[in-house]
């Protein structure tokens, strides 16, 4: 499987190591500010070029064009000999963090690096899409488990080799919905709206700007190839930056267009979500910071009764201080599952396990069996406990329950002064009409904004009642260790990436390693792709550290309430740090809180230091993107997950393995990583599109594998997780806008400063306009609730919505009425250990 891949790359790099050498004394060109290279090597390398092409083909101009590059290496090696200070000063000159993180500047000889890169990609994704094609139909419960539990979306993959291709393709999103939930399915939208919003941006570009940049730019780039269909290859001054200024608008507007339609399309999807949501979670709000007086059931149930009237609350629950209990079924549950491993090696092997216990030698099953009765006993002794001191809180309400006054609407709750040490300040309120849940999540409920603060509430079986307990007092201070440890990370992560990239570096490993010095003097070619893979596929490494980072500083300082939330907050931070660390790393110069300072003290610097700094990096990121495919590659065989079921299978039944090994590591591939790499990807796209329009059409096919590859596994192989109802989805478009304004900066500052007149930079400017409002209007689309109108006529619905035949038209999930009382459904949102 792996000799045809080698061998194809040993003959491309061999191909490729002629050109390597023709260019070797050419890299570190520049052609948005002059700049030449001052030693004796590279201006022999110059003179060795200029030799070798007059004698191929006789072309005067390039000769000639040669020839001047050389003037210019002369004149800055004549005018920059350093003295013995300066010598001492260059070596202790600044890094930046673009140097830091492998992050190069164009140069010639680009083209060959961009080209390898590409085809490697390629080649391994190639590889992978044949490994995954062959595992998943050896191991369909790695691969297909939602098809053999019957959950996943008709048709199946089949059985074909690479059928399951075009069924991941034509997956309606509907499907995706019904099977998996709308956060699974969104995530596909979006791969579709960026593959929408792409191809409209690549048509002009590609087909209409890259040929006036190579016909008509002025030859700017010069030997630099891979520049000549990008605006690198425009001189100062050209009247195509008045295209470009008009370019930038239709960029704007365009995408700004695309975004809105999304969403008012995805509100609709919202809508239908929220009216078909199950009980109890429709007809139930999550209840903060409850005042001591109604720190108990029944209280907070007599509380909300007076405001909505009487018999309009099903149950009330509010959350309890069980840390002893959840111990003692915590030990219970390991001791069993010790308990079953044991018996499954007895039965595979006929040999009952033995143990060293304090009286010699004993059986293992025994043992446990012992540990687990008496285990069992200290649970059903503490759970009486505590629903002994519940009961007996609120017969003691009972009994100060004052008399009915007259003039109230017949119910009056006196306020109690003692403090409760069993209940905690959080809850939940489950109503008997679906009406009065969503005025209650529309509703101020006290005068105090801090008290009764209502929400909806996750899913039951995502709940984390050990954040509903936390101490308020304790947890606000926590909550400042967690905010200031997230700025610890910013401050000190470049240190961290300092360590591997110069660990990782061709030159330091090529003077450790002699068999590395000898390939490279051997084999040329194997330095461009270094280049071409290594550098991307570094700053991947680096940034898939953070999300374990900052889900560990969640964990540890933070009240996240439920595992998608916290999936939620990892997107929005882990975004933020790859917008910083991977798209304006080249803007973040030697220090990171130095630049942030002096753009707070010149806000209007912005667009210039954008301008500075990100043009000389684009073909960095048209490698960048390339690079991304092999990690999809690498995402479709489940590497992780195959290993692990495999671990298990040895020492366990196959079922048991498979539970075992799902699901995939959510830090890494959970819904809030993967949501801030996809928007990543879509803002680099938009950010150097103009710049360099080859861009488009890598993001383009970047997104069509995306669709492919995550739309069979959500659909097919991964297992469904809690739903949040289309919250990343809106967060990635915010983010998408944000990277919009980056955009406009960027290509303001490059039109200011290039163009002849101001006029292209102040029109380039003036697209903030549109963008501002679009954003506005993106903004006022209210997505969190059900409206009040959808619940004035439940028995209606639109046309749409009758033709729909994948949503299930469930009467009294969307006129809220809730007449069976199930008490397992009424129960969902008491804590497990009290069930």
């Amino acid at each position: 499987m792996t000799l045809g891949p080698t061998l194809a790359v040993t003959a491309f790099l061999i191909l490729l190591s002629s050109e390597v050498k023709v260019v070797a004394g050419l890299q570190g060109a520049d052609h948005f500010r002059p700049s030449a290279p001052s030693d004796d090597g590279k201006r022999q390398g110059l003179l060795q070029l200029t030799a070798q092409v007059s004698k191929a083909d006789g072309s005067q101009d390039l000769v000639e064009e040669i020839a001047s590059v050389e003037g210019l290496v002369n004149q800055a090696s004549r005018a920059d000999q350093p003295s013995s200070g300066s010598v001492v000063v260059n070596s202790m000159k600044k890094r930046t963090a673009a140097d830091l993180t492998g992050v190069t500047e164009n140069a010639v000889g680009d083209l060959v690096i961009f080209l390898t890169g590409l085809f490697v990609s390629s080649l391994l994704l190639t590889v992978f899409v044949g490994l995954f094609s062959v595992l998943r139909r050896r191991w369909p419960m790695v691969y297909g488990n939602n098809v053999l539990r019957g959950t996943a979306p008709l048709p199946g993959p089949g059985d074909t080799f690479l059928g399951w291709i075009r069924v991941s393709w034509n997956l309606h999103i509907n499907d995706i919905i019904q099977s998996q939930g709308l956060d699974a399915a969104m995530l596909l939208e979006f791969c579709n709206l960026m593959m929408k919003i792409l191809g409209y941006m690549a048509v002009p570009l590609v087909f209409m700007l890259g040929p006036l940049h190579w016909r008509h730019g002025g030859n700017r780039s010069g030997l630099d190839n891979l520049s000549k269909w990008g605006m690198a290859n425009v001189v100062d001054g050209s009247p195509l930056y008045y295209l470009h200024a008009v370019i930038v608008w239709l960029t704007v507007g365009g995408v700004q267009l695309l975004i809105y339609k999304a969403q008012v399309k995805f509100l609709r999807r919202r809508k239908l979500w929220l009216m078909s949501l199950p009980a109890p979670r429709a007809t139930t709000i999550l209840v903060e910071n409850i005042p001591d007086a109604h720190c108990s059931d029944l209280k907070l149930k007599a509380y909300f009764e007076r405001i909505f009237g009487k018999g309009s609350v099903s149950t009330s629950f509010v959350v309890k201080h069980t840390e002893n209990l959840c111990d003692l079924i915590a030990i219970r549950d390991s001791h069993q599952a010790k308990k079953d491993l044991a018996a499954y090696q007895l039965s595979s092997t006929g040999v009952r396990p033995m143990c060293l216990g304090v009286k010699g030698r004993q059986d293992v099953l025994k043992w446990y069996d012992e540990r687990l009765v008496l285990l069992e006993h200290q649970i059903t002794s503490e759970k009486k406990r505590i629903i002994k001191e519940a009961k007996e809180e609120e017969e003691a309400l009972v009994a100060q329950r004052g008399e009915v006054d007259s003039d109230s609407d017949g119910f009056s709750v006196p306020e109690l002064d003692f403090q409760t040490r069993l209940h905690t300040s959080n809850g939940f309120v489950t109503f008997k009409n679906r009406k009065d849940s969503e005025m209650a999540l529309c509703s101020l409920i006290s005068a105090n904004k801090e008290e009764f603060v209502v929400s909806m509430p996750p899913d039951p079986a995502d709940v984390i009642y050990a954040d509903l307990k936390a101490n308020p007092l304790k947890q606000n201070f926590k909550l400042l260790l967690g905010y200031l440890c997230i700025v610890g990370l910013f401050l000190s992560f470049m240190p961290f990436v300092v360590g591997i990239s110069t660990t990782a570096k061709l030159e330091n490993l090529e003077a450790k390693i002699p068999v590395i010095r000898m390939l490279m003097k051997e084999y040329p070619a194997i330095h461009a792709l270094w280049d071409a893979l290594m550098a991307s596929a570094a700053l991947g490494f680096f940034m898939s550290f953070l999300p374990t980072f900052l889900v560990m500083i969640f964990y540890s300082f933070f009240v996240l309430k439920a595992e998608a939330w916290l999936q939620h907050r990892l997107q929005k931070w882990y975004f933020c740090f790859l917008m910083i660390f991977v798209l304006l790393v080249t803007a973040v110069g030697s220090s990171l809180t130095m630049t942030a300072s002096q753009i707070a003290q010149h806000p209007l610097m912005a667009p210039s230091l954008l301008a500075d700094t990100m043009p000389l990096a684009s073909h960095f990121y048209l490698n960048y993107i390339p690079m991304q495919w092999v990690a999809h590659g690498m995402d479709l065989v489940r590497y992780v997950i195959l290993m692990k079921f495999m671990a298990f299978r040895t020492i366990m039944e196959e079922e048991v393995a498979r539970a075992k090994s799902e699901p995939e590591d959510q830090d890494f591939y959970g819904m809030g990583s993967r949501s801030a790499r996809f928007t990543l990807e879509a803002v680099v796209c938009i950010v150097f599109s103009t710049l360099s329009p080859l861009i488009t059409v890598l993001g383009f096919l970047n997104f069509v594998i995306r669709r492919i590859v995550f739309g069979y596994l959500i659909a097919f192989a991964e297992s469904r997780k809690p739903d949040l109802g289309g919250a990343f989805w809106v967060s990635k478009l915010h983010h998408v806008q944000v990277g919009m304004y980056f955009y406009i900066m960027l290509m303001t500052g490059v039109l200011l400063k290039r163009a002849a007149q101001p006029w292209p930079g102040c029109m380039a400017a003036a697209s903030l306009a549109i963008l501002a409002v679009g954003h506005s209007k993106f903004r006022s689309l209210k997505w969190e609730d059900l409206p009040l109108e959808a619940m004035a006529d439940p028995h209606e619905k639109s046309s749409k919505e009758k033709g729909d035949k994948n949503y299930k038209d469930d009467k009294d999930a969307r006129d809220g009425k809730e007449d069976q009382e199930d008490e397992d459904v009424l129960l969902s949102y008491q804590q497990p250990e009290l069930r």
